[in-house]
């Protein structure tokens, strides 16, 4: 992003899908904190005033061939999405090369309207580029010597030296992205406004 906008609300977003071949999502989880609430977290608490949205399409432990993601869902997330302080920032772990270009693609199947709708005030930003980025800091090991993991799960495990509660569930990844991102909030969100993109110039994968 070459202005480097300021991101008022930060949205930490999770999709679980039927598989990695033409992907259809079964659950959505999105849990939006305000600049300020941010910046005060305590480590390893998580934030009393979130706005959150959870939408199972159909329940991950039977996940069956075609999912029920329609034009319903996508009114939903975007309402939810317009009544929060702007400019936001979607966030989410591999999002670059698996979230957003999903949730791109299943919004394209309803409408071609409602993408131009997100302007440069809809942003995006991969929490795996911005772990990396943080990782280079003084007191982190040294890249040369120590070859670190950027899933999640690694990632969570170095910050509080235990494993997340669970995975592999929307709502539970959010939280563990969340905790994650709340150790280090200054840093976290400095790297944020430097990195975050338009969410219109995603492209829709599938």
């Amino acid at each position: 992003m070459s202005d480097h906008q300021t991101v008022n609300s930060l949205v930490f977003f999770d999709i679980e899908t039927t598989g990695l071949v033409k992907p259809e999502i079964t659950e959505l989880s999105f849990c939006s904190i305000e600049r300020s609430q941010f910046l005060n977290c305590q480590r390893g608490k998580l934030p009393r005033i979130t706005n959150r949205l959870n939408l199972c399409i159909k329940p991950s432990k039977t996940i069956e061939p075609k999912s029920q993601f329609d034009e319903d869902v996508v009114n939903i997330i975007v309402s939810f999405l317009d009544r929060l302080k702007k400019p936001i920032c979607l966030i989410a772990h591999n999002g670059l090369m698996f979230d957003f270009p999903i949730l791109k693609a299943e919004f394209f199947r309803f409408t071609t309207v409602l993408v131009p709708e997100f302007s440069d005030e809809y942003l995006c930003v991969d929490s795996m580029f911005i772990f990396k980025i943080l990782s280079q800091s003084p007191t982190s090991p040294d890249p040369k010597r120590v070859r670190l993991s950027f899933a999640l799960k690694a990632v969570y495990q170095r910050i509080y030296g235990c494993d997340p509660e669970e995975l592999h569930e929307a709502e539970a990844d959010v939280k563990t992205l969340l905790l994650s991102a709340i150790a280090m909030p200054n840093e976290f969100m400095e790297a944020v406004d430097s990195n975050a993109k338009p969410f219109a110039l995603i492209d829709k994968k599938w």
